[in-house]
């Protein structure tokens, strides 16, 4: 009998190596089993068919749609749905109340209540007792706007005369120069329609327009034509005829400011710049009936003289007293009077608006708070 260095016989030996092998094979199998085991539970035991659903094309006007994605219970127990939450409230979520028997079908509705034309991309979050506990499903499409009807695209009616507005806005015009803007109008009368318009001021010139199919009333401004020169925010009335019968009003409004379309970056340099310290005055609170005056400070910052060429308000009983002109450096009081024998009771946001030579503040909008008790 062979002995190994430290006095163990070969025959110990191989039954030492022979236990070790076995126990290895032990622990493998061992191995095998957990794996086998965790692969076990993290099977899939909630399966949809689908987990995104396109809707395409939704018609505004067809109300809500819904899809119902289906799910199969995959697994060895009833899979209950606990919560289905939408990630917004144009999204409403229904779901199987019952328990899904193994092998059992179930189901995920989503109804999408479309508004306006959009595209849209939402999810529904699906929690459950299967595996995965939480599963995300998302529906998707582009909403069509509905067809407004006439009287939703045209609601000014005058007779057999429909406008889309009373107000043809000409936006901001530039002194010294001329603007078209036109408004589409509709005429539901059997006869041909033949437009004349009463009370227009010399700047202003109407005129009836047709385009493909469609009729236009077409507005020229011209700033130059106007008997006095014009600043800030300007509207006409106007009177409008069709075929010989007073039929309605329209009103022309635009916003008249200097052209700073020529100055080079060299004048830029000298530009006057018109600051107010306090552009907001709170007047705290008044008894109906009484009156206040409040001041506005109004600073050139600039390097040439700064000039006002307006100060108005839409309200009537505001009265503004501003300075003509401001240099360089220097500053001016703007005296703003209110008058409230004429006012409601409440809380009362008053806007005054500055027209001006300064290129970046050519309208400038001071504000007059307060309440009236």
């Amino acid at each position: 009998m062979s002995s190994t260095p430290g006095g163990a016989t070969s025959q110990q030996t191989g039954k030492s190596t022979n236990k070790y092998k076995g126990m290895k094979r032990i622990f493998i199998s061992l191995a095998l089993l957990a794996g086998a085991t965790v692969a076990l539970q993290a099977q899939e035991t909630i399966r949809f068919d689908k987990s995104v659903h396109d809707f395409g094309n939704v018609p505004e006007e067809g109300g809500a749609v819904t899809y119902s994605f289906e799910f199969t219970n995959t697994g060895n127990i009833p899979l209950i749905i606990q919560d289905v939450a939408a990630s917004c409230g144009c999204t409403t979520p229904g779901w199987s109340k019952e328990p899904v028997a193994p092998g059992g079908r179930g189901f995920v509705k989503a109804t999408f209540t479309p508004s306006g034309a959009v595209s849209f991309d939402k999810s529904l979050t699906v929690t459950s007792t299967g595996t995965p506990n939480v599963v995300t499903l998302r529906i998707r499409g582009m909403v069509v706007a509905k067809m407004p009807t006439t009287e939703e695209a045209f609601p000014v009616a005058y007779g057999a005369l429909r406008l889309r507005s009373d107000v043809l806005p000409m936006a901001r015009i530039m002194q010294g120069r001329a603007k078209k803007d036109s408004l589409e109008i509709i005429y539901t009368g059997g006869s041909p329609l033949a437009l004349s318009f009463k009370d227009v001021p010399p700047q202003i010139k109407l005129e009836t327009v047709n385009a493909g199919n469609k009729t236009f009333i077409r507005c020229t401004y011209n700033t130059v034509a106007a008997k006095s020169q014009e600043w800030g925010a300007v509207k006409y009335p106007v009177r409008i005829a069709a075929n010989g019968k007073d039929a309605g009003r329209l009103t022309v409004t635009a916003t008249i400011v200097q052209d700073f379309s020529k100055l080079t970056a060299a004048d830029y340099q000298t530009i006057p710049v018109a600051t107010v310290a306090n552009p907001t005055v709170h007047f705290k609170e008044l008894a109906k009936g009484a009156s206040c005056t409040v001041e506005y400070t109004l600073a050139n910052t600039g390097k040439s003289e700064l000039v006002i060429y307006k100060a108005a308000s839409e309200h009537a009983n505001i009265k503004i007293t501003p300075p003509a002109t401001v240099k360089p450096g220097e500053k001016a009081t703007i005296k703003v009077e209110l008058d409230t024998k004429n006012e409601t009771a409440g809380d009362k946001l008053y806007s005054i608006q500055l027209v001006t030579n300064a290129p970046n503040q050519a309208l400038l909008s001071l504000m007059l708070t307060g309440k009236i008790n």
